[in-house]
């Protein structure tokens, strides 16, 4: 998803938003007093800049290679020798491999955007009917498209964009998923085939080997993309420097033109994702139900083959406090913005922390799995804590660095 920058001039246009602009301090509708706000030139932001990605980018994104290359080995395993045990192990490592992509989801921009990345990895929902085609044909070549990435426009579809989005709808984390789970446990080598419904078909003794060459193929493309992926951003970005140099350079060639410019690129990152946990992601299958449409509800909740919904959305919340802290493991790096806030403004910190937890405990608070339980109390409340949250990303946090 490509996103603009641009410096709004709250003085000069008299946003109103939590706080009165073009003071000394900031304040909330209720009075509450910020504090000065923190040094926004290169010299003060470009430490923040290089311990969002030193600390959080590269090796989230080193660690989506290592926990693929561990899940394609576990894939390998399974073709070489079909078993029930075999599939344990391979959903075991889909879910560890599902943990760098969630926490990436943060920063869903440069290479992972430009490049198709996300739609080749996690597209949903899936092409059942497509997958069942490619399980009996075994033509791997439709999961693969060429030129320049173009983004589906539903409205005004273009030939190109739909032919990558139906190669993407068959690939991916999910296709993988798909052929590794069912009813939230791993797969088993059935006795009996599977009827002609999509959904529900089997691994039996005598389509093991099809369902394995369809997994290897999934697992290394999944494989190849995180490589080139890490590769963009620590090595060369379409054949020049690595998309960490021109993002710390800030110098215009990747579209930023100072640290400011990508600190507020990072805060749009975690605002769209909490959008996307809320509104999306628990939104779309509760509207669905409500609307009386429980099929689509059902198809719509990401990852329920493998009833890991709440863990992924979960995931998601904790790569804007990574993003925010400046690490990993939940402690606060000292270049990282929250320790530039916390140092003038520990009002405002609290805030973003606060804004965070509540929407991280209010998704696991979610009765599991998401699937049977999308229109109860706590799952409304979760969208509630992510529309909070995002609010007061894009609203409050953002508005504040750039007064």
């Amino acid at each position: 998803m490509k996103k603009n920058f641009f410096l709004v001039a709250l003085c000069a246009i008299g946003i109103t938003l939590s706080f009165t602009a073009c003071s000394d301090s900031d304040n909330d509708s209720n009075g509450t007093t910020w504090g000065d706000p923190i040094e926004t030139s290169d010299e003060a932001l470009d430490p923040v800049v290089a311990s969002y990605v030193n600390n959080v980018v590269i090796p989230t994104y080193a660690d989506l290679v290592a926990k693929n290359s561990a899940l394609y080995d576990a894939v390998c395993q399974f073709v070489n020798a079909p078993s029930d045990e075999a599939f344990e192990t391979c959903a075991n490592a889909w879910m560890e491999a599902r943990e760098p992509w969630e926490t990436s989801e943060a920063f869903l921009f440069g290479p992972v955007a430009d490049k198709g990345l996300d739609p080749n990895m996690d597209s949903w929902p899936l092409d059942q009917d497509g997958i069942v085609t490619v399980m009996n044909n075994q033509d791997y070549s439709v999961l693969d498209w060429e030129g320049d990435f173009e983004e589906l426009d539903e409205d005004n579809p273009t030939e190109h964009a739909l032919a990558i989005a139906n190669a993407q709808s068959l690939r991916g984390f999910h296709t993988l998923e798909f052929l590794i789970f069912k009813n939230g446990e791993a797969r088993k080598i059935e006795a009996e085939a599977s009827d002609d419904d999509p959904a529900e078909i089997n691994c039996t003794a005598e389509n093991a080997a099809k369902w394995g060459a369809y997994m290897k193929a999934v697992a290394l493309r999944l494989l190849n993309d995180s490589k080139t992926l890490y590769a963009d951003w620590n090595t060369s970005y379409n054949g020049g420097d690595s998309y960490k140099t021109l993002f710390l350079a800030h110098d215009g060639r990747s579209g930023y033109q100072s640290a400011l410019n990508c600190l507020e690129q990072i805060i749009d990152g975690c605002a769209d994702i909490a959008n996307e946990v809320g509104s999306s992601k628990i939104g779309d299958p509760y509207n669905f139900y409500i609307a009386g449409q429980t099929t689509e509800a059902l198809y719509a909740v990401e990852s329920w083959y493998s009833w890991h919904s709440i863990d992924d959305y979960s995931n998601n919340i904790l790569s804007i406090r990574n993003a925010y802290y400046g690490s990993r493991d939940g402690s606060i790096d000292d270049n990282s913005l929250a320790a530039k806030i916390l140092a003038v403004n520990p009002q405002m910190h609290q805030r973003v922390v606060d804004a965070i937890n509540n929407a991280y405990n209010a998704i696991q608070q979610i009765p599991a799995p998401l699937r049977n339980n999308i229109t109860d109390a706590k799952t409304v409340a979760a969208m509630e804590a992510c529309a909070d949250l995002e609010d007061f990303l894009s609203k409050t946090l953002k508005p504040y660095l750039q007064q």
